[in-house]
């Protein structure tokens, strides 16, 4: 191969891998707002969240979780709203919050190729940006679902963008405070935009930087007192409560899921690239304006890895390093411009690592959202499954709601999960569902685990593993139903309890 060829080879395979990654993307957030059942746990509770806003339950009531179906609004509303408005508008159905979902996911890749347009004045290396953004599996996995993520994450990106621009032409950024305010107001989590603006501000401006987080974190404030006030302190339940638990997070499931994200070869290289981007100094003085971008965004990687390991490190918590990660990236591929054989190693490198990746990591993802989501998919048997033992208008508990939406039946506890963090934070009591497991007005009981087999220690299950005596005495084992497929996050069987 000639040395004139090389780079040339290197660069369309770059691209090849990269525009890969956007089809990719297109053709799982097509098929996602088409399917109309649960894909990823939590979906339907989140449908169920929406449907009661539009149904004038105020956001953060008691009465949700004092009284059937226990809707939860867990999270700050923005979401939730922006889902209502877009389900009162389109006429859709339980699910339209994934449209949302997908255009913000898409949206932020155009900011992010904003972002570095405006700082390289060039068009390619933007469209490296945005399609290293929609590479990411985490992005494409969650980004195209019924979450909140994916719109505070567009917000943030728009944060950075406006303080970034603000930055360039020497003023303080405080232009960008009401994108990072809308950020927390979809997620409470969403404050690493804001804290890396502040780190940014004070390298040089301690005094301004000090005015900007109090500025961000005084509107923060006030948004969170009016909401406690109103709700008269049911944000704190729901938003606090309902999501931070000791039963919820212990050290293994942080770790194990911090691995998903550093065990992919291609999420390594590229944060590897990245922190060489952030840190590697040039000889120019470190106050030139491109110098400045990239110290923000690497606070803004390193503080987006630290909140997300230390929320749990579930792995949408990992959007914002991931945003960073994609900036960064693309920032350097530009500026080795000026070193070809460097240029070429390392743009030979990412495809192959892109290949893989593309090849291999993303192959569950594939057959999950495009292969199998089918009128006869294999998820659907549990559904059929309690469709065989319970009446059209029947009570029924289970901890997958999605299951119960796909067959028509009525939800009782909608979101076992946040209601488990609820019960180990002593706000939700589980002898509230005793009553009616006692008197069998439940017509089945669907578990994702033997009766024998919940635990007390065990999160996930705390809604209803103190009731386990009752379910003992009066319903017996009916059916066990398996999925021969692989489907992440979740459980391949279900346990069906019917009355004695």
């Amino acid at each position: 191969m000639s040395r004139a060829a090389a780079p040339r080879l290197a660069g369309l395979g770059f691209a090849l891998v990269l525009a890969a990654g956007v089809g990719l993307f297109l053709a799982v957030a097509a098929r996602m707002m088409a399917w109309p059942h649960e894909v990823i746990v939590t979906e339907g509770a989140i449908g169920l969240a929406v449907r009661s806003i539009l149904d004038g339950v105020p956001l953060y009531a008691p009465v949700r979780w004092t009284e059937p179906p226990y809707v939860i609004v867990h999270y700050t509303p923005l979401y939730y709203l922006a889902a209502a408005a877009w389900t009162a508008i389109s006429g859709g159905g339980l699910f339209a919050g994934r449209a949302v979902s997908c255009a913000a996911t898409a949206l932020t890749a155009l900011l992010a190729g904003l972002f570095i347009r405006r700082r390289t004045g060039r068009v390619g290396p933007a469209l490296v940006a945005a399609a290293l953004w929609l590479s990411f599996y985490q992005v494409v996995f969650w980004g195209t679902t019924q979450r909140v993520d994916a719109l505070g994450t567009l917000f943030e990106a728009a944060g950075l963008l406006v303080f970034a621009r603000a930055r360039g032409r020497g003023r303080n950024g405080f232009t960008a405070l009401p994108w990072f305010v809308l950020a927390w107001c979809t997620k409470q989590v969403m404050i690493v935009g804001l804290l890396a603006a502040t780190l940014d501000l004070a390298r040089q401006r301690r005094r301004t930087a000090l005015s900007f987080l109090a500025l961000g974190g005084g509107a923060i404030a006030l948004i969170f007192g009016f909401l406690l006030a109103v709700s008269g302190g049911g944000f704190w339940t729901a938003t606090v409560l309902g999501t931070v638990s000791v039963h919820a997070d212990p050290p293994w499931v942080v770790f194990s899921n911090a691995e998903l994200f550093f065990a992919s070869p291609w999420n390594l290289s590229l944060f590897c690239v990245a922190v060489c981007a952030a840190t590697l100094r040039r000889r120019r003085p470190a106050g030139g304006g491109d110098w400045n971008e990239r110290l923000l965004l690497g606070a803004y990687t390193g503080l987006g890895l630290v909140i997300a390991i230390a929320t749990d490190a579930n792995l949408p918590r990992f959007f914002p390093p991931m945003l960073g990660t994609a900036l960064l990236v693309a920032g350097a591929v530009h500026r080795l411009a000026r070193a070809p054989r460097l240029r070429t190693a390392l743009l030979g490198t990412l495809t192959l690592f892109g290949a893989a990746h593309l090849a291999y990591e993303m192959r569950p993802l594939v057959r999950e959202r495009l292969l199998t989501l089918t009128p006869d998919c294999e998820r659907l048997r549990f559904a059929a499954a309690v469709g065989r033992h319970t009446s059209p208008t029947g009570e029924v508990l289970a901890q997958d709601v999605g299951m119960l939406l796909s067959a028509g039946r009525s939800v009782t506890v909608a979101d076992p999960y946040v209601t488990s963090i609820l019960a180990g934070n002593s706000v939700w009591r589980p002898e509230a569902l005793e009553d009616g497991i006692r008197r069998r007005r439940f017509e089945a009981i669907v578990l994702n685990r033997p009766l024998e087999g919940l635990d007390d220690r065990e999160w996930t299950t705390l809604w209803i593993s103190p009731a386990r005596g009752a379910i003992a005495e009066n319903y017996r084992l009916a059916e066990v139903v398996e999925t021969d497929a692989t489907w992440r996050f979740l459980e391949p069987r279900r346990y069906i309890y019917v009355p004695r």
